[in-house]
């Protein structure tokens, strides 16, 4: 069942339960849509309506973020499993299934999903990489060729590692083209495929320092938004508990907008 965890919506699958939805969904041929909430989507979802539109139209969204799976259980009582998309993916790829998983990796930097694929062929068993391209379009025609390569190889899941907003604005523009059955949302995960970088170790994650440890290897690129979305999200846990008058402040109408201010 979908929740509402600060405004943003989050399901209240554990990882078992979400399996059975999507293999269900698989093998009736319904096509799928998998994306994940963290403090940083948790953000441009609460604060840019097309980037919330775009969410909305994901048919599973799991709680990426400690601090998400933390705010359900203690401000809505409405607890949700904490799912990150690498765990997720994970899982799904080592599922024995009977028949290969065909397989295509859609973005990153130019030769990071090829790598990517290269690395998933070695990892997983039951899986076949049917195609890559990367995720920095300079033109429409760079575009369509991504869309029409996944067209031509028909893959059963199509791995995006594109980052928010970007991954989910291509796949509500071509959802309806791509022959994908499930399309699964990794934001920069693609350079962990890859091999290029790693995550925390998994007492980190469980401890819910993941974030620190990114930090740590990317402190010029995250220490700004790590500033402004996790300040933003306690400022509204902090509204919760001790409610103050409304204060008028401008809304950016889209994500767009905000980044060309």
């Amino acid at each position: 069942m979908r929740q509402r965890v600060l405004g943003c919506p989050v399901d209240d699958f554990d990882l078992t339960e979400l399996l059975d939805h999507v293999r269900e969904y698989m093998a009736q041929g319904v096509k799928q849509w998998y994306t994940s909430i963290n403090v940083a989507n948790w953000y441009a979802y609460t604060h840019f309506p097309d980037v919330a539109a775009l969410f909305d139209k994901a048919t599973f969204i799991t709680a990426d973020g400690w601090p998400i799976a933390w705010a359900s259980r203690v401000i809505h009582h409405a607890p949700v499993p904490r799912i990150p998309a690498m765990n997720f993916l994970e899982a799904l790829l080592s599922e024995p299934w009977t028949t290969p998983l065909s397989v295509f990796l859609l973005g990153g930097k130019p030769g990071i999903a090829e790598q990517a694929g290269e690395h998933l062929t070695k990892q997983y068993a039951h899986i076949r990489v049917v195609g890559h391209f990367h995720g920095y379009f300079d033109s429409v025609q760079e575009e369509d060729k991504a869309l029409q390569a996944i067209q031509k190889t028909q893959p059963t899941v199509l791995i995006l590692g594109m980052g928010t907003p970007y991954e989910q604005a291509w796949l509500s523009r071509h959802f309806a083209e791509i022959p994908s059955v499930l399309a699964v949302g990794i934001g920069g995960g693609m350079d962990i495929l890859a091999g290029i970088k790693k995550r925390a170790p998994e007492w980190m994650q469980n401890s819910g320092m993941e974030w620190l440890y990114r930090l740590i290897q990317e402190p010029r690129r995250l220490s700004g938004r790590y500033v402004k979305t996790t300040s933003s999200f306690a400022w509204h846990v902090f509204r919760v508990f001790w409610p103050l008058p409304s204060l008028s402040s401008h809304r950016a109408n889209s994500y767009s907008e905000k980044k060309g201010a």
